[in-house]
């Protein structure tokens, strides 16, 4: 499958880059940069320098035709992939939007995004990539919404208890700590070292953008609402998430007999993998895997669900290469079986 990226000089692209060079059946033909176009992806990124790839390319139709694209992987920000996805809405291809553009509807990606959204038609047309929980859909597919980083480690921690009700779908409440690389590789003063490092940092607390794509999921996977409190923390590494879920169970398990449960329910995925010890974020850093852990409180009552897992792999390209399998008609795993970089 011949496979351009768009956007291809950020930081998911660059791991687009490795994990498709690692992939059998999947080839790049072209890397567009409108902002670089005319230099070399080997020189932007010196440790490239022994691969042969082309030089960046403006986008255009015309050029997707001359190098025979047939997969499209769109590495661009929210808010710049709605310029390319309108572009290609007649174009046959398959297209995978590693952004946030094509998750909510118009009206709730205006307010939580705070920018113009993609033509509702064409977010109308496109399938929520959520691998293991939307595997059909996606199989025939010419368009998925890549979910968000955030938004993957939740919804695989989540959607088994309210999928089954077996939890209070009010309040659920949400502690989730990301890597800097969740916040791209444009210069800020929140990813500045001076103020990253030894530091842990409170963000977007109560209008997180992944908010309503995780509730919008739950409305659609459950047929339940939900409401999520969700407070996101900048933590100084590289990469990895950690997601620490609250829950009230209307069950009585004990600790085991919900760790059980939950693993007879995924016992088939081959990505999502339930842990017996206290969850770390080394566990999951480059691979494709979803490590999740239960406790059972008896003196509060609660239940508590942490998902682990490493926000440039399962929660973007990871995911993004999933899908193309299943679109493409592939063996799911092909490509993402690597172990983690636990060293």
């Amino acid at each position: 499958m011949k496979c351009t990226i768009i956007g291809a000089t950020g930081y998911t692209a660059v791991e687009l880059i490795r994990m498709i060079e690692q992939h059998p059946h999947l080839e790049i033909v072209s890397l567009v940069s409108d902002s670089k176009a005319t230099e070399s992806i080997t020189e932007i990124y010196t440790f490239m320098n022994k691969k042969n790839y082309s030089l960046l390319q403006e986008f255009s139709l015309a050029h997707l035709e001359e190098v025979g694209t047939e997969l499209i992987f769109l590495a661009t920000p929210s808010g710049i992939s709605k310029q390319y996805l309108e572009q290609l809405k007649d174009w046959k291809g398959k297209v995978i939007d590693l952004s946030g553009d094509l998750r909510l509807d118009q009206i709730s990606y205006e307010h939580w995004y705070e920018k113009p959204a993609v033509e509702p038609m064409i977010q109308a047309t496109a399938t929520y990539g959520l691998s293991e929980w939307n595997r059909e859909a996606i199989k025939t597919s010419r368009l998925i919404a890549n979910p968000g980083c955030y938004a993957t480690a939740v919804l695989l921690g989540l959607l088994p208890f309210l999928k089954e009700q077996v939890i209070e779908p009010v309040p659920i409440i949400i502690h989730a700590s990301s890597g800097l690389s969740g916040a791209g590789k444009s210069f800020s003063e929140q990813t500045h070292h001076v103020r990253s490092n030894e530091n842990m940092r409170l963000y977007k607390m109560n209008h997180h953008q992944h908010i309503p794509e995780i509730e919008s999921v739950i409305q659609t996977v459950t047929g339940q609402d939900a409401i999520v409190s969700f407070a996101t923390h900048l933590i100084p590494i590289n990469r990895g998430i950690m997601a620490t879920m609250t829950l009230t169970p209307r069950i009585n398990k004990s600790e085991t007999q919900w760790r059980e449960w939950l693993h007879a329910f995924y016992e088939n995925e081959p990505f999502v993998r339930i842990n017996g010890n206290d969850p770390e974020i080394k566990s999951v850093v480059g691979s494709n895997y979803c490590d999740l852990t239960i406790y059972a409180d008896a003196r509060t009552g609660h239940l508590t669900v942490v998902s682990v897992i490493d926000n440039m792999q399962k929660g973007a390209v990871g995911q993004a290469i999933q899908n193309a399998n299943l679109m493409c008609g592939y063996e799911e795993a092909l490509g993402l079986t690597q172990q983690p970089l636990f060293i």
